[in-house]
């Protein structure tokens, strides 16, 4: 709705003249003419004219209605169409991508450095999974180790099933496979 507020500032002076447009039109179309003799051929011969106003400022509040109905429709299509691809990408994260995310749980940090040349970290950050914590970096700083978080919007979609955790109190031996498949690449400054 911003949005729509932004477009409709840009074109104030338009639309507060369709809006003189269309009352002045219909004041002037349902007046009685009748009780303006000398007025009322005139408003007789150019009914047209205001008819045809009339006409124009309905089509043109009409129009920006469907726009935004149209706006709104598409945004919720598009918000659908991503959660969708991040559930697909979700159900089939590989070994070395859940070991990435559950390094979010195992730290119980909500940022994490992690190097942005890893391939995991590249696939998670390009599905939107992941998202830089603080900001894009430049295009010149994508080498480097950044300060990454789980999206906003992966977050009610990653449980402990998905990640390869249990709900209840694990076994030594799963807590042993879940600590040796943690990813090299962390920095040890990074764990706790």
């Amino acid at each position: 709705m911003r949005r729509w507020n932004r477009h409709f500032s840009q074109y104030r002076t338009l639309n507060w003249l369709m809006i003189w447009m269309l009352l002045c039109c219909c004041t002037i179309l349902l007046f009685p003419v009748e009780r303006f003799h000398s007025a009322g051929e005139w408003l007789i011969q150019f009914r047209v004219f205001f008819s045809l106003g009339l006409l124009i400022a309905c089509s043109y509040f009409a129009s920006q209605l469907l726009l935004i109905v149209w706006d709104h429709a598409l945004t919720n299509w598009l918000e659908r169409q991503k959660q969708q691809s991040l559930q697909r990408m979700i159900e089939c994260l590989d070994f070395t991508e859940k070991a990435i995310l559950r390094e979010f749980v195992i730290q119980r940090k909500s940022v994490i450095n992690l190097p942005l040349t890893e391939p995991a970290v590249k696939n998670l950050l390009d599905a939107g999974v992941l998202d830089f914590a603080y900001g894009q970096p430049l295009n010149d700083d994508l080498s480097q180790i950044k300060a990454l978080m789980i999206a906003l919007d992966a977050r009610p979609l990653l449980t402990y099933k998905a990640l390869g955790l249990s709900n209840g109190k694990m076994s030594e031996e799963q807590v042993e496979i879940i600590m040796n498949a943690r990813p090299k690449y962390i920095s040890k400054n990074s764990m706790r």
